[in-house]
């Protein structure tokens, strides 16, 4: 695939003619939008079903457990997206039994994560790393020059459901687990699910990626060099790497959850996505 402008995610949709297909550049007029919507759904549907086969593979009982999917809960909400952004984060969290193994599953992240009748918007409020990802992802989307000049999503829910339906969310890790990931635990994630996860950058093709402290993990197949980015973004005590890949601009940034005043992490991430390089 050639290199993409960084603001490709800006100025072109693409469509997709089967989950395996190459990606083709079309015109971004409202005709074509919904059919795009409509196209990118269904190879998202296509992915579910590898990643159940994928679990199945490694092991897991479907019975008992099952993946928690990802991806784009609004496929047009995201296509018309400026820009498109995509969040890589560790692994999903769902339930513990009685005998202290994760379980659970059989949802989707950013359509099902409200539940019991709650918006996204109010799920997000009460989760750190998501309430982080919300006010990042609606100051990307919507425009806001820094956490200052956001709302709290208790005062503008509306706005907040809709910038995180409108977003990428991938979890290296696509099985219920902990709330925390060990190297190791995230290094033997990637490996098993590595050809899906490119599947899946390959289909949304965003033009800003996000990873919450998990791009060494894609690094050496992404021929990065971490210890050389092209530039940084320091505010107070969150700094975030800056790196291309294929025209797609990386953000290595601390996991959302870090122990971070919220203001200098989301401010990390609006300078770095916005910095001229």
């Amino acid at each position: 695939m050639k290199p993409l402008d960084i603001t490709a995610g800006n100025t072109t949709m693409k469509e997709w003619n089967t989950p395996d297909s190459r990606l083709l550049d079309i015109v971004p007029v409202p005709q074509t939008r919904n059919r795009c919507a409509e196209r990118l759904e269904a190879a998202q549907r296509a992915l579910y079903d590898k990643i159940a086969r994928r679990a199945v593979a490694l092991g897991f009982d479907p019975e008992t457990i099952e993946p928690v999917y990802d991806g784009v809960a609004d496929p047009s909400g995201y296509l018309a997206a400026k820009p498109r952004l995509m969040w890589i984060l560790k692994e999903p969290y769902d339930g513990w039994d009685a005998a202290g193994y994760p379980f659970g599953g059989g949802w989707t992240i950013l359509k099902d994560l409200g539940g019991d009748g709650k918006t996204l918007a109010e799920a997000a409020n009460g989760n750190t790393a998501l309430r982080n990802v919300a006010y990042a992802s609606r100051a990307l989307l919507y425009g806001a020059d820094s956490y200052a000049d956001l709302p709290w999503i208790s005062d503008d829910p509306a706005a907040y459901d809709r910038a995180l339906r409108s977003v990428a969310f991938l979890n290296v890790g696509k099985m219920p687990a902990s709330r925390t990931t060990s190297d190791a635990k995230l290094a033997a994630c990637y490996a098993d699910w590595k050809s899906i996860l490119f599947r899946q950058i390959d289909l949304y093709d965003p033009g800003i990626v996000v990873f919450g402290n998990t791009l060494p993990c894609f690094a050496p197949d992404l021929g990065l060099d971490l210890s050389k980015p092209v530039r940084s973004a320091t505010c107070g005590g969150s700094t975030v790497d800056i790196h291309f890949w294929r025209g797609k601009r990386l953000l290595w940034a601390p996991h959302p959850a870090a122990v971070l005043p919220p203001r200098d992490w989301v401010d990390s991430i609006l300078e770095a996505a916005r910095m001229e390089i």
